[in-house]
């Protein structure tokens, strides 16, 4: 449905050059159309009636209704293509609509590495086949809350992630004596793949802020803290067996921190960002494996 955006204040000019006249403070008469705003309750009603040439209205003509309550409204059209829309700038600022968007729910895919802190040639970083080890992020919850009618809001929610980290052909994370080591094989034996995986729940707490640069079309910008609680991991070898390609799934515990956070940044225009995220705590527990914080970029898609 077409709709078309007509600001109160640009009816001043035209009404000043057509044959036009107001009847109440309330009412606007142009042309052939009537728009009657009340907003004596607690909400705003705007009813716009097709009126006929000598200028009596046709109640069973009523071609739009819209009601704005809060941060919420009820618009109807009744078979026309003429349409007003009340900009928040005309309502008090108790029932301005937060009409802009949060950036949580989606999905994404980044790059991920490890190193140490942030030197990218540390012990694990260095093992990293940076091309092939990536990030999925699935985004499927979210509660927001603003703070009063700044233009800050809060957005917190669930998600899920998952890491898929592949290693050099001769490296793989085995457990040897109850701790995660990187094991290395001898030349001529290498593996056809080795990688690592890691599954969490995520629970954010960002917050964001966002700036208009057309009337369809915004830029944000969020960050905070996503708490995340690991579901599963697993560390898998593949070799060349007799021709065949042979799976074998490392055993133990890989030591891997079952509760850890990362710090989210994000920015991007309307449904599409782009995200970087670093974990201030090392992947594995202490004592337990070698260090590597994860550090992921990447792009997100929001709904």
């Amino acid at each position: 449905m077409k709709q078309l955006i007509i600001a109160l204040f640009a009816l001043l000019p035209i009404l000043a050059n057509a044959k036009s006249y107001e009847l109440t403070n309330d009412t606007i008469i142009h042309k052939n159309k009537k728009i009657v705003i009340d907003d004596s309750n607690n909400d705003i009603k705007v009813d716009i009636f097709r009126i006929n040439a000598e200028g009596d209205t046709v109640y069973n003509e009523k071609i739009y209704e819209g009601v704005y309550v809060g941060d919420k409204s009820v618009e109807k059209e009744y078979n026309n293509n003429f349409m007003v829309s009340i900009p928040d700038i005309f309502k008090p600022k108790a029932k301005r609509r937060n009409s802009r968007p949060h950036h949580w729910n989606g999905f994404g895919v980044g790059f991920t590495n490890l190193p140490k802190g942030f030197d990218f040639d540390g012990e694990m970083a260095s093992i990293v086949n940076v091309s092939r080890s990536l990030q999925y992020n699935f985004n499927f919850a979210v509660v927001v809350f603003d703070f009063g009618k700044s233009n800050f809001r809060g957005n917190t929610g669930m998600g899920i992630q998952f890491n898929s980290i592949h290693f050099q052909s001769n490296k793989a994370i085995e457990v040897v004596d109850y701790k995660s080591v990187i094991t290395t094989t001898d030349v001529g034996n290498e593996y056809r793949d080795t990688r690592l995986h890691a599954t969490y729940l995520t629970f954010p707490l960002l917050v964001e802020t966002s700036f208009p640069v057309s009337k369809q079309s915004h830029i944000f910008l969020n960050g905070g803290v996503v708490l995340k609680a690991k579901t599963a991991s697993s560390s898998k070898v593949w070799k060349d067996v007799d021709g065949k390609k042979r799976k074998t799934k490392m055993p133990g515990d890989l030591n891997l921190r079952p509760v850890t956070f990362d710090i989210l940044l994000q920015a991007g225009i309307n449904h599409c960002g782009i995200f970087a995220s670093y974990s201030p705590m090392s992947l594995f527990m202490n004592n337990k494996g070698p260090k590597g914080n994860q550090a992921t970029v990447g792009l997100q898609f929001y709904f």
